[in-house]
């Protein structure tokens, strides 16, 4: 079961090298990051935040989803703190 909060997913999605991800990519991320989850799960917490507006969904010419933050709440907070 996915445990993250949707900011700690937003932070793992950020440590990628990328800027555009795909769900598959997203779920590497993690794994390297030795958290489990599957892809059920992952699928609806990516969903929840492109619904809210915190990441955007750039679908290519082949039907692949990719995704990239529009918004991250904690790099606001440390612009704010430092």
């Amino acid at each position: 079961m996915l445990q993250l909060t949707d900011e700690e997913l937003l932070k793992y999605i950020k440590i990628g090298e990328l800027q555009f991800y795909t769900l598959a990519e997203i779920h590497k991320i993690l794994i390297q990051s030795n958290i489990k989850c599957n892809i059920e799960e992952l699928r609806q917490k990516i969903f929840l935040l492109y619904r809210d507006g915190y990441i955007g969904n750039e679908p290519t010419g082949d039907g692949v989803n990719m995704y990239y933050i529009i918004f991250n709440p904690e790099e606001v907070t440390e612009n704010i703190t430092t």
